[in-house]
């Protein structure tokens, strides 16, 4: 061991001698949560006195090792856990720039790095093959996947009340419902948490009642009890349960608790019976609708403008917009630990500026934060992108 120091981009430092009662690793760790904030992400483990450095930069995932001040070598490597800082700053510690040789690989150029964290990131957010998931790819194409919950909700309004019917509010859940026979009902909370039934006679779906139920399987159990033990209506045909009671009978369902999918239990029956998402009836029964009239931009009352500078501060150092412009996707692939503070103080910007936050996707990282886009967030990210 030898003695080290600490800096980062604001001009903080620490020295670290050995022999004391904190490990090198340990008092560096410490410097990084100690300083570390939105505007200050890259923290260096020093030798001067052999021209070697250990550079973590937390906001991209990536740890560089450097090597001489003068036509410096460097080379870059791709963060994949949460323990990586801890063990590579151990090493470094411990002997230097060769000491991380096995703790690779170790990437010539930052194009390189770019390229691998890239990769690095897609096998991460796929998910293990699963009976269905080819079901699932079609569905990420389709035209309700691709329409943004406050739209697809404006027109459900409308088909309903086209359809001679008012949407009915129970406990801050509206119900909308339309068609003879063949029916699509949804229902939304205030939180903008969804679920869309479609019915459709001629499906083989429907050929026997005592699989509706199952169809059911994956639906979170709050958007499950608005279609348990419901009221017969024009539109909602009930079946028995199981487990007792009534469920609304469908051949297609759809959840909106986080980005738009289809219920497990249905993607199940789907893939057993050699069946398409047709099957369901949601192509014929809703998303023809869907493609009839441009969306309505929401521009209601303007947003705390600190807040809203803050949130896009946030979005272009961390976020995305999903490819549908259906969410606002934050902390891409980051741990709750790696996320840190910002993650609490974006939870905080989401509720002052009033935005919907969903449930990230199965798979998705625990840090990760998803929003539904916002027309008035969209025109600030303008300035941002």
């Amino acid at each position: 061991m030898r003695p080290l120091g600490f800096s980062d981009d604001q001009d903080h430092e620490q020295d670290w001698l050995p022999g004391g009662d904190q490990a090198a690793e340990d008092a560096f760790l410490e410097f990084v949560a100690r300083h570390r904030a939105a505007d200050n992400t890259s923290f260096c483990m020093e030798d001067e006195a052999v021209e070697e450095a250990l550079v973590f930069m937390v906001d991209i995932g990536a740890i560089c090792r450097v090597k001489g001040w003068q036509d410096s070598h460097t080379e870059y490597r791709v963060v994949t856990g949460p323990g990586d800082h801890r063990t590579l700053a151990a090493e470094f510690a411990r002997g230097g720039f060769t000491a991380l040789d096995v703790h690779g690989p170790w990437l010539p150029d930052a194009d390189s790095f770019l390229e691998a964290r890239s990769e690095h990131l897609r096998r991460r957010a796929a998910p293990a093959a699963r009976p269905g998931d080819d079901l699932r790819s079609e569905f990420d194409r389709s035209v309700l996947r691709r329409t943004h919950p406050r739209e697809l909700r404006r027109h459900v309004d409308a088909l309903t009340r086209a359809d001679g019917r008012d949407p009915v509010t129970v406990s801050g859940v509206t119900h909308y419902g339309f068609g003879t026979g063949d029916t699509v009902n949804a229902w939304f909370g205030s939180d903008g948490r969804g679920l869309v039934l479609t019915y459709d006679r001629s499906s083989a779906l429907a050929s026997t009642e005592d699989t509706h139920a199952a169809l059911y399987d994956g639906v979170p159990a709050d958007l499950m009890a608005w279609v348990r033990n419901v009221p017969e209506t024009a539109t909602t045909r009930t079946v028995p349960h199981p487990d007792g009671g009534t469920v609304v009978a469908a051949t297609g369902i759809f959840t909106f608790s986080g980005p738009c999918a289809m219920a497990d239990g249905l993607v199940t029956r789907l893939w057993e019976d050699g069946l398409g998402i047709e099957a369901t009836g949601v192509g014929r029964l809703l998303e023809h609708h869907l493609e009839i009239s441009a969306p309505e931009k929401d521009e209601t009352a303007p947003l705390d403008p600190e807040a809203l500078t803050r949130f896009c501060e946030i979005w272009a150092d961390s976020g995305y917009n999903d490819r549908w412009d259906v969410h606002y996707v934050l902390f891409d692939s980051r741990t709750l630990e790696e996320a840190g503070p910002a993650r609490d103080e974006l939870l905080d910007l989401v509720r002052t500026l009033g935005l919907e936050r969903v449930d990230s996707p199965p798979g998705a990282a625990t840090g990760e934060v998803w929003v539904r886009t916002d027309p008035r967030i969209d025109a600030e990210l303008g300035n941002w992108a």
